[in-house]
């Protein structure tokens, strides 16, 4: 359909974000009080648009910003963590997650292998984040099919289009006692006239992290109780310590941007390192003749090391008719090894990736204003080592979209298009290449009944293409102790999504309540297998109701090391309902209170024969919270109850209830006009539950951390006005 090759368009992105220079003015601008959601092209106000956000800014963002997005993200309506211990924690949204969230940071797509296995993390740092945004629901029409199930926008403004003169270092430091963590963000900007300097460091420390009683259940690998009991634990494991969860991530940034008149442009290049263990693999790799079996770690980690280049150029009034051209590109270049007990490199992952948009917005025609787009992608990936289970691919991309809407009154009707094409190229040419044509339609009404009262009705029809490792993954991976098996006929995803909010966001009492349908034909998993044969076909077939295990080669084994998994293609369906309140129950002389409370439940069905459940779906939760502060002074008390999730695939195990109670305190100083400094403390897990993630592959191996009481310190200073 298309055939302008992705590798060629790094050059002409660069020729478009340099030609605006020629017409750029200098000019200080001053700071935007409306504060936008980045992730819609349309430039809308988290108030104006049609389709589900969620916008976690300001408190908080500062609350939850330790750990990784999964964590930062877990506790919002409709959202969950798919942690692979304390090292990742990818986003799920509305019980999706892996290659159907995008991942972005200020709009351009996160690079790295986080869609290729649940053990490797979003090359992603959320400490130095201003701003997180989340579209719930297909998101596939603006992003592509790596959207199918939403996006997570990680916003830093790394390479923003205002200059504030001056200087601004903001910082956040704190110690937890768990793990011994401690955690470092700091942003540094400095303006003047019309360019802004920019630095950034992250890091996060932390020792193995405790956990309530044993870290295993005993007989995990073939425990499938359907009956909602959780089972005993397995006293040979450690006992309050979940062993190799130690990590150190770090980030490190730097940026330039000149803004004028007529629009910005601007290059930032920021490197991402981390080293994380795989919780719960402590034992399972140790090999005769390691010398060394703890220099590296009592188990299988991560090593990983990303460098990404942002540019970003926009140009205003660019033609008779037209608002705004802006052009956004990333480079990255990412590696990954996984490191064997003994020191030796199990597998490497290279991948070479370029994401790039370029987005032309007019002005209202006939009442109807909009955006038209052009994003262009490739990504080149290879796997090294004995266990590279997904073959060297390349990726090509091009994807042309079209977003329309026009007010009615107070009303407003937004409707877009998006046709793409997508190439899989394997390195070995005999595995076959693949080529895909997604086609997404979308349509969304924003009606506001009363001036705070708003009623949203989305309907989506997006298609998304398989990605490689789902066609053509085959092999042992080691580090999630599985042997997978792609699909090379596999076809694409269809989804029908349909998405219906109410919510009230000015008085007293505010709240959201949103139901919403999505069927998926077609649609690609990860299954159990239960064949007794080996992972070639071979053998004698033997269906005994327990999930087969074979050993590297693939042989089957009931003893072996490695559970067999399908990626399986069947129809499906998600539906669910969420529900958000917030009320300003006490404003009296300085003193305020407010409630506020969420509750979330989702259910993921195959349509086809019994209707089986799929598998590492968010149970249903609920919560509620108080937020107190009185002059310098703030609260908040949290109370969240996650349910049993005993709604489970073949050959799944249960995860029992579990109730969460955190806390924080913090005390505000200011130090004259412009310096501010909060000193704060939290608590995490109070009661020190014990947690089994139902969205976790690992979950009956590696629990989450047990109580952790953090200490720390937030500062905020800038040049006086």
């Amino acid at each position: 359909m298309f055939a302008f090759p992705a590798r060629h368009f790094a050059p002409v992105a660069l020729a478009a974000i340099s030609f605006p220079w020629a017409t750029l003015a200098a000019q200080p601008t001053a700071t935007l009080d409306t504060i936008v959601v980045h992730s819609n092209p349309l430039g809308d106000s988290a108030d104006d648009l049609v389709h589900p956000v969620d916008v976690i800014s300001g408190d908080a963002l500062d609350q939850r910003r330790k750990g990784t997005l999964g964590d930062l993200l877990e506790h919002r309506p409709g959202l969950a963590n798919a942690s692979f211990g304390p090292g990742v924690g990818r986003p799920v949204i509305r019980g999706q997650g892996g290659p159907r969230v995008q991942v972005l940071e200020n709009g351009i797509g996160a690079v790295d292998a986080s869609s290729v296995s649940a053990d490797h993390a979003a090359a992603v740092d959320p400490l130095n984040a201003e701003q997180v945004e989340v579209i719930k629901g297909p998101a596939t029409l603006i992003y592509g099919g790596g959207a199918s199930a939403g996006v997570v926008n990680v916003v830093d403004n790394r390479l923003p289009d205002v200059v504030i003169p001056g200087l601004r270092l903001q910082g956040d430091l704190s110690r937890g006692d768990n793990g011994d963590e401690a955690n470092t963000a700091l942003r540094l900007r400095y303006g003047y006239q019309g360019l802004l300097f920019g630095a950034r460091y992250g890091l996060r420390n932390a020792d193995d992290f405790d956990i309530p009683g044993y870290a295993t259940r005993a007989g995990a690998e073939d425990l499938h109780d359907h009956e909602g009991h959780e089972g005993h634990e397995d006293e040979a494991a450690p006992f309050g310590v979940l062993e190799n969860s130690r990590l150190r991530t770090e980030s490190l940034g730097g940026s330039l941007a000149w803004v004028g008149s007529r629009g910005m442009a601007g290059i930032a290049v920021t490197r991402f390192d981390s080293n994380y263990g795989i919780a719960g693999h402590s034992h399972a790799h140790e090999e005769e003749g390691a010398e060394d079996p703890g220099a590296e770690g009592d188990g299988v980690r991560i090593d990983m090391e990303k460098t990404q280049t942002d540019l970003r150029g926009m140009l205003l009034d660019p033609l008779p008719g037209f608002d705004r051209l802006e052009v956004k590109a990333g480079i990255t270049d990412y590696q990954h090894q996984e490191v064997e007990p003994n020191g030796e490199i199990g597998t490497t992952f290279n991948i070479q990736g370029l994401d790039s948009r370029v987005e032309l917005a007019h002005r209202p025609f006939a009442h109807w204003a909009g955006v038209v787009g052009l994003q262009v992608g490739n990504r080149d990936f290879e796997a090294i080592g004995e266990e590279a289970f997904v073959p060297p691919v390349e990726t090509d991309s091009l994807g042309l979209f079209w977003i329309e809407g026009r007010p009615f009154g107070r009303h407003r009707l937004e409707l877009g298009a998006r046709v793409d094409d997508i190439r899989h190229q394997p390195e070995d040419a005999s595995l076959g290449r693949r080529s895909f044509n997604p086609l997404s339609l979308s349509a969304g009404l924003h009606l506001r009944w009363r001036e705070h009262l708003h009623l949203r009705l989305n309907g989506q029809r997006a298609d998304r293409a398989p990605a490689p490792e789902e066609i053509y993954a085959y092999g042992p991976h080691l580090a999630t102790l599985a042997f997978e098996r792609g699909d090379a006929g596999a076809d694409m995803e269809t989804a029908h999504n349909l998405d219906l909010s109410l919510s009230r966001d000015d008085g007293p009492l505010t709240w959201t309540v949103g139901v919403f349908y999505n069927r998926i034909s077609d649609y690609l998993y990860l299954q159990e297998v239960d064949d007794g044969l080996n992972a070639d076909g071979s053998g004698v077939g033997n269906t005994d109701g327990v999930a087969d295990r074979v050993d590297e080669s693939g042989t089957f084994d009931p003893d072996g090391e490695l559970l067999l998994l399908d990626v399986t293609q069947r129809d499906a369906t998600f539906y669910g309902a969420e529900l958000s309140a917030r009320l300003q129950a006490v404003r009296s002389g300085g003193l305020q209170l407010d409630l506020s409370g969420f509750a979330d439940t989702v259910r993921g069905q195959l349509e086809s024969g019994r209707g089986d459940n799929l598998p590492r779906i968010t149970p249903a939760r609920a919560g509620v919270a108080a937020d107190l502060r009185h002059g310098p002074w703030s609260g908040r008390l949290t109370y969240t109850r996650v349910f049993e999730q005993n709604r489970l695939a073949p050959l799944e195990t249960n995860t029992p209830g579990h109730d969460l109670v955190g806390a924080d305190l913090a005390y505000r100083l200011k130090l004259g006009e412009a310096r501010v400094v909060t000193l704060y403390l939290q608590g995490r897990n109070l009661l020190d539950e014990k947690q089994r993630l139902a969205t976790s592959f690992i979950k009956d191996i590696s629990p989450q951390p047990g109580r952790s009481l953090f200490a720390g310190v937030r500062f905020d200073f800038r040049t006086p006005d």
